[in-house]
């Protein structure tokens, strides 16, 4: 079928076929659930895919609208109508929605002049996964870090806790990072010596930049251990320890321990973000 794409959608229980030529026409899909709609060919093909579960929503947005949930390694076809932050997206069952745009999340598979959209190449989810760095962080190739970028996520959550913990007590002192070669730390120059000893990052040592530029911001209600959290947009940060606490520099200890992050505690009511660092 030279000149033209195929497409199957399973759709409101009907299985159409549509044939969109490469030249940009619009093809209509009747009785299909986006009957009255329009999806416009590009000359390239763009396939993403899922490296963990992740929601498909009606409409871009963090609103209360998740269509169905997507697994770890589901491929879908980028429509026209995608955002900075959003994927407007095909899956394989036809159902047509939003992903975030996230590498964390979803990742790009391959893009490909007049593919088979049926058939996406599809990268391997686990691996890719494993090895993406989140933003405003690089590798320090001189440190050998308690888990590497090939371990798993468990394994990183475990070596960034252990790290913390090995500084319980360490004393609060304004400016001082011990991979400096000085005392004691201020709380963002502890979560910088923790994420660099347990995974090799290499990211600022001030607050604000960890609340605007480190990291892929999460919902709240998704926070996992060796998160990094934002508080007061900034004003202080920590790292969630798991079961309603951080371990942090500070926060009114004047020292590394361990705080309450429940909802209803002082520090849970003012985390302003949550950092998912790996």
């Amino acid at each position: 079928m030279q000149g033209f794409w195929k497409k199957r959608l399973l759709a409101a229980g009907v299985l159409a076929t549509v044939l969109v030529p490469v030249t940009g026409a619009v093809a209509t899909l009747p009785g299909s659930s986006v009957l009255g709609s329009a999806i416009r060919a590009e000359a390239a093909v763009m396939t993403v895919h899922a490296v963990r579960t992740v929601d498909l929503r009606k409409t871009a947005g963090f609103a209360n609208n998740v269509e169905r949930k997507e697994g770890t390694g589901t491929s879908f076809t980028v429509l026209p109508g995608s955002t900075a932050t959003w994927w407007h997206v095909l899956d394989s069952s036809g159902n047509i929605g939003y992903v975030i745009r996230k590498p964390y999340w979803v990742q790009i598979s391959n893009t490909s002049t007049g593919a088979q959209l049926s058939a996406p190449t599809v990268v391997p989810p686990a691996t890719q996964a494993a090895i993406s760095l989140p933003p405003g962080v690089k590798m320090d190739p001189t440190l050998q870090p308690a888990a590497p970028l090939k371990d798993s996520t468990a394994a990183k959550a475990q070596a960034v806790l252990q790290v913390a913990a090995s500084k319980l007590g360490t004393p609060y002192i304004w400016g001082h990072n011990e991979d400096r070669g000085q005392y004691g730390f201020d709380c963002s120059n502890f979560t910088a010596y923790v994420y660099h000893h347990a995974l090799g990052y290499v990211m600022s040592g001030a607050s604000t930049v960890q609340a605007s530029s480190v990291g892929w911001q999460v919902p709240m209600a998704d926070m996992q251990p060796g998160d990094l959290l934002i508080f007061n947009n900034g004003q202080h940060v920590g790292i969630y320890a798991g079961n309603d606490r951080m371990i942090e520099e500070g926060g009114g200890l004047g020292k590394v321990g361990y705080l309450s992050v429940a909802p209803n505690s002082y520090w849970g009511s003012h985390i302003t973000a949550v950092k998912r660092m790996f």
